[in-house]
C-alpha cells in the first residue's frame, strides 16, 4: 500500500469516527509523518532550461529576486503561523500578472525550510501552466482526476532535487471548472492534504479573481488568499474590484510583480 493511500485511508477513519480537532492552544498529534508521503514518491525529472526560461527558483540566479521571494517566504509563513493556518490560494486581477510564478516560486523557498513540507497545486483548471514552468511530463493530472480518470497516487509529483515539494500539476483545460471544484472528488483531495500532517503548508495556483468564479467558489476550503498585481499592467479599478470581491475572505498580503523600483542595498545584508 502507498504512502498516498496510507494516508487517504487515515483521513477517512479519522472523518467516520467523529473525531474532533484539537482545540485551540492543544497540540496536534501527527497522523502519519510529511516524510512518509514524501518517501513513497519516485522522483520526477524536471528541466532545468523550462525552469530556467520562466525564472523557476532554483534555475535562476538573481540574489535580488532571490531575496525577494525568501522575504515573501518569512512574511508569509509568519501570518500563517500565527493563525494556524495551513493553506494558501495565489491569484491576481486579471491575466499575465505573475500569479503562477509567485505561487511556483514561493512553493519552493517554503520548502528550502527544512522543518517546511509543501504541496503546490494548480487549480487553474481553464488554463493550466504549472507542469510547464517545471518541464514536468505529466501523464496524469488533477483534471484527469476530477472527472475520475485518475487516482490521488496518480497525480502526485516529486520533483527532482527539490526537497519537501510535492507539485498536483494539472494536464490539459477542463470544462465546468467550478462545479469540480466543488465536486466530492475534490473534497476526498482536501482531506488527504489534511491528512498530511499540521507542518504542511499547501498552496493553490487559482486562475484571477476577475476572469471566472472558482476563487470565490473554492476560497471557503483555504484559510487566506495572497493576491498578485502588476506594476504597469494592473489597472487600479481592477485592483478595487478584486478587493470588492475579497472582501470576505482572510487576505494575507498584496504581492507587487514587475516593480521598476531598486533598492540600493548592498546584497550583504
Amino acid at each position: 500500500m502507498s504512502a498516498i493511500r496510507r494516508a487517504l485511508d487515515a483521513a477517512r477513519k479519522k472523518k467516520t469516527s467523529g473525531e474532533k480537532p484539537p482545540g485551540p492552544g492543544a497540540k496536534e498529534a501527527a497522523p502519519a509523518s510529511w516524510s512518509g508521503f514524501f518517501k513513497g514518491l519516485a522522483a520526477t525529472p524536471i528541466e532545468a532550461r523550462a525552469m530556467e526560461r520562466n525564472k523557476i527558483l532554483p534555475a535562476i540566479d538573481d540574489r535580488g529576486a532571490i531575496g525577494a521571494y525568501k522575504m515573501l517566504r518569512t512574511r508569509v509563513l509568519q501570518r500563517m503561523r500565527a493563525n494556524q493556518w495551513r493553506s494558501l490560494i495565489v491569484t491576481g486581477a486579471g491575466p499575465a500578472e505573475g500569479k503562477t510564478l509567485t505561487a511556483c516560486n514561493l512553493a519552493i523557498s517554503i520548502a528550502n525550510d527544512v522543518n517546511q513540507p509543501v504541496v503546490l497545486v494548480d487549480l487553474d483548471l481553464q488554463r493550466p501552466c504549472l507542469a510547464s514552468y517545471f518541464g514536468l511530463n505529466v501523464k496524469a493530472g488533477i483534471g484527469d482526476y476530477l472527472i475520475g480518470k485518475a487516482n490521488i497516487e496518480d497525480i502526485v509529483y516529486a520533483p527532482r532535487g527539490i526537497e519537501r515539494l510535492m507539485i498536483i500539476p494539472n494536464r490539459d483545460p477542463v470544462p465546468n471548472s467550478s462545479e469540480l471544484l466543488a465536486s466530492p472528488r475534490m473534497r476526498t483531495l482536501l482531506d488527504w492534504l489534511k491528512a498530511s500532517g499540521g507542518a504542511t503548508v499547501t498552496v493553490f495556483d487559482m486562475p484571477p479573481v476577475l476572469a471566472c468564479d472558482d476563487v470565490l467558489a473554492f476560497s471557503p476550503n483555504v484559510d487566506a488568499i495572497l493576491l498578485v498585481i502588476a506594476e504597469g499592467a494592473t489597472e487600479r479599478t481592477a485592483v478595487t474590484r478584486t478587493m470588492e470581491m475579497l472582501g470576505e475572505c482572510n487576505l494575507l498580503g498584496v504581492v507587487l510583480n514587475r516593480s521598476r523600483e531598486h533598492n540600493n542595498v548592498s546584497p550583504y545584508y
